[in-house]
This record gives structure tokens, sequence and C-alpha cells, in this order.
């Protein structure tokens, strides 16, 4: 494996590409209950993976492009004021707009922690009796009357946050395995992982489009691992302990904990989102069929192309030397050859050096016609 300037545009490339089915299955939330949202997760892990991995592989196939990719290079190549080039100007505005998300993030984390750092923390019995069932240490739990609904909190120390609500035991178990079953998927590293993208990728709206669709997309996935082998009574428990908790929150509205503006947590429910935590409901009620085969061909589809990614390189066709242009260069069998490219194009070799594309009705003309033709790749 290596890397280049051309291997980072390549994943740049190939990323964006799978940007487009992965955000409008996102968007499709009855797709996703249907296929799966932790498949929807994985597929959007490996892009993310592509971009941040730009290797290339010894064995990869070259596709050559004498269009768009040439005048891109001509357009970077290009001189602002007959001074700073194009690809400077780029990058510049690219490394600001970056580190623009990048700071409004640790802004908001910051508020957030401030906020936090002024909850005032109370003991629940409930809370304690649930927690011990579970296993589940006290000290990463924080109950406090100032926080809405249960969060999910930290990277290097999480946190599980919870309101001083009046629930029932069986409740407060099945909202202590919500947020634990977070914290044991690395929810919050996906949403660092996905604020890295959005921070690359700021000028893509379909990145931002992603990124705000995360949140929900993560509890399908939660819903889905904590209700797949349970039987349908402790659901209909859990789908109870969630519009509880959400009803009790809307009673208490003031209380200051909807003031988390960061990415870096996860929410049980939404306020306001009533038709979400409605598809959340059938979700759970009706489970997808096991193993369908859109399924499958989705989770084989997404694996090749993340694969297929790493073995072909777009590239801009290259131009002459201009002292092979200035001078006269006599074309014979044992100096020249002609190459056959992958999608079908020729091209004239001449002493080891591109020396131009050929139409394929030159190749039998004089004197081409006593030329080697080689195939690319052989």
């Amino acid at each position: 494996m290596s890397f280049s300037v051309l291997s980072f545009l390549n994943a740049v490339f190939w990323f964006n590409l799978g940007l487009i089915p992965i955000a409008i299955l996102q968007a499709r939330w009855k797709i996703a209950m249907k296929y799966s949202p932790a498949l929807l997760a994985a597929l959007a892990i490996l892009a993310g993976v592509r971009v941040f991995f730009p290797l290339d592989s010894p064995m990869f196939l070259v596709i050559r492009s004498h269009v768009v990719l040439r005048f891109l290079q001509q357009v970077l190549v290009y001189k602002l004021f007959d001074a700073v080039p194009t690809w400077v100007f780029a990058v510049a505005v690219w490394i600001v707009g970056g580190s623009t998300v990048l700071l409004r993030e640790f802004y908001f984390c910051l508020q957030d922690r401030r906020t936090r750092q002024g909850w005032v923390h109370v003991h629940n019995d409930q809370v304690v009796r649930a927690a011990a069932a579970l296993g589940i240490p006290m000290r990463i739990i924080i109950v406090s009357p100032q926080v809405d609904i249960p969060i999910a909190s930290g990277l290097l120390k999480p946190r599980i946050y919870l309101p001083d609500a009046d629930l029932s035991h069986e409740e407060w178990v099945w909202i202590l395995k919500h947020e634990r079953q977070h914290l044991r998927n690395g929810d919050i590293w996906i949403k660092f992982l996905y604020l890295m993208l959005e921070a690359v990728f700021f000028w893509n709206p379909l990145m931002h489009r992603m990124e705000n669709n995360l949140n929900d997309l993560l509890e399908f996935r939660c819903d889905y691992l904590l209700t797949r082998n349970s039987p349908a009574l402790d659901n209909q428990i859990y789908l109870l302990s969630i519009l509880h908790v959400l009803q009790q929150s809307n009673e208490n509205s003031d209380s200051g904990g909807g003031q988390t503006r960061s990415h870096m947590c996860t929410f049980i429910v939404h306020n306001h989102a009533e038709s979400l935590l409605v598809d959340r409901v059938n979700a759970v009620e009706h489970p997808r069929p096991k193993r369908p085969f859109a399924h499958t061909a989705i989770a084989v589809l997404g694996l090749t192309l993340f694969f297929a990614s790493y073995f072909v390189l777009f590239q801009p066709a290259g131009d002459p030397p201009a002292k092979e242009i200035e001078q006269q260069v006599e074309i014979t069998a044992d100096n020249a050859y002609i190459l056959q490219t992958s999608i079908g194009t020729y091209e004239l070799w001449v002493n080891g050096t591109y020396f131009g594309a050929l139409p394929a009705e030159a190749i039998g003309r004089e004197p081409l016609d006593q030329l080697l033709i080689r195939i690319e790749g052989e």
C-alpha cells in the first residue's frame, strides 16, 4: 500500500460517491427500520474508514481522465493575481472551514460542561437498585432534577445522566439498559467520527444531513439490539418507559436539560419528535424479517465497493513533455508502441514516455500499423 495526493483525492471521490446512497437510506426511515439501522451505521463507518485511510494497492487499476480531471488540474494550478496558485487558496478554505466546524463543537462542549457542573446531584433509590441489578457502577451515573431526558455523554470518561423521575423499577432497568447499550456500541465515538467527517467535508450538504440524522439512527439501532430477543411483554415495558420519560420531560420542560448542544452525547428520545417516536414504536412492535435478501445485498454491495475503491485510481491524463513537442521525433517499432487502456482508448508511447492519445481509426495507418499494441495491465 502507498499514499499520495492522488490517493487522498481518490478517497475523497469514493467517500462522497458512497455518501449518496447512505444519505438516501438514512433519510427514508421505513427502509432503515426494515433493513437494520446497524447495517446502515456499518456502511457509514466503512465510508469514513475509506477517507481516513487513503491508501492505494500496488495492483490498482488506473483510469485516466482526459477531460474532467485534466480541467480540474488546470484550475488548481492557475495562479490568482499571478501570485498564488488556486490549490493553495482551496486548501486554505478547506482548513478554515473544517477548523470552524471543530471549534464550534468545542465551544458547545465547553458550554455543556459548565451547564452540567451546575446541576444538583440527588440520590434516587430506584436508580440505585436498578443499577445494582444490572451491575452498572453508580460512579458513572448522575441523577439530577435539572436533567430532562436520559443522556449518555463522554468519550474517555462516559457518564449517564438521568432525570429524578418517578418510574417503576422495571422502567429504570430498561432506561439504564438503553444507556448502557449506547456505551457498549461506542455510539459517542461514532458521533465523534461523524464530526471529523463533517469537518473534512463541510462543503457537502449531504454530510450535514447525515450528521443531523445520526442521533435518530443510533436510537433505532439501540432499540433493535435491546428488543430483538426480548418477549413482547418486555418490549412493551421498554416502550412505556420511553413514553413516561418523555411525558415527565414535557411536564418539566423548564429544568434546563434541553440546553445540551454538543453532538458528543446520545438522547433516549427527543422532545418535539412525535413522528420519530411513532416510527420507533412501530419498529419495536413489528421487527424486520430476519436476513432479508435486500439486507444481504446492501451489505455485499457496500463491502464490494469499499474494497474495490482501494484498487481503482482515477488520475488526469498527462501531456507530453514540451521538448518532445517542439522537436521532431522518429516513430519506429524499436522506440514506440501503442497502449490500449482499460477503457478502450489508445495511447502512443515513445521512448517510454506518453506522447499522446490516438483515435482508433489511426491504428491501421502508417507508420502506426508497424507498432506493437500492448494492453494495459498485462
